[in-house]
């Protein structure tokens, strides 16, 4: 049986760049939409479903920000990488904080951004094989193929890097995990993340969790990464 495409939106209002994006994208097996701003964004991505975002920073009528807070609104787990002239840590962290998967900074080379894009489409699998598809500690249950995390019965939203972190570190409950080795993992070796990225992903799920103080559930290992501590018996 023959596989369905992957359907892509690139969001970029240099028409040179979205034309070449849109065009490689394409010859890499992919359907692509392409729009020139972020209004023309949020419309396209209310009338159609998508497998992946790849949004500029920089658009008229609505930015690439402000078109990722609206998606997360309505869609919590598509992947969404945006594109940006900016390359200071913060404006990515910030991209980040907001639900952004990943992040790559012009100019770049179109074979990196098209590994990126195949990094992200195999890690946005909603279950990876051999996989435990649910994870239960005290009172909170996740459930990685419906992508829910449910604590004492209230529902708390997670992105998917939140869900792609939590798990890689569950999958070795107890075991000190290097930054660099959950960087390779969840992010990928191409991104250019840093391990602060890693940091932040894991101070908010320690927040969403209700782990802040006591850091029962994942733990700091110093000057080596994390571990997974919650009890899963």
């Amino acid at each position: 049986m023959r596989e369905i495409p992957k359907r892509i939106l690139v969001a970029e209002d240099e028409e040179d760049l979205r034309f070449s994006l849109c065009h490689n994208l394409q010859f890499d097996g992919y359907e692509v939409v392409g729009v020139g701003d972020g209004v023309q964004g949020w419309e396209a991505f209310l009338s159609q479903s998508f497998d992946l975002l790849v949004l500029d920073v920089v658009m008229p009528h609505m930015d690439g920000l402000q078109l990722l807070k609206r998606v997360r609104t309505k869609d919590s787990q598509v992947p969404v990488m945006m594109l940006t002239a900016r390359s200071t840590e913060m404006d990515k962290v910030l991209g980040l904080e907001m639900g952004a998967d990943d992040y790559v900074t012009k100019p770049f080379g179109l074979s990196e951004l098209l590994a990126r894009v195949r990094a992200l489409l195999r890690r946005s699998t909603r279950q990876e094989n051999g996989a435990s598809s649910r994870l239960e500690f005290g009172e909170v249950v996740i459930d990685f193929e419906a992508m829910t995390v449910v604590k004492a019965g209230k529902e708390i939203h997670f992105s998917q890097k939140e869900f792609l972190l939590i798990r890689y570190l569950a999958e070795r409950p107890g075991v000190a995990i290097d930054k660099k080795e959950i960087l390779d993992a969840v992010w990928g070796y191409q991104s250019d993340a840093t391990t602060r990225t890693i940091d932040t992903h894991i101070a908010r799920i320690r927040r969403k969790l209700g782990d802040q103080t006591h850091r029962e559930i994942i733990q700091t290992v110093p000057t080596v990464g994390y571990k997974f501590a919650a009890d899963l018996s």
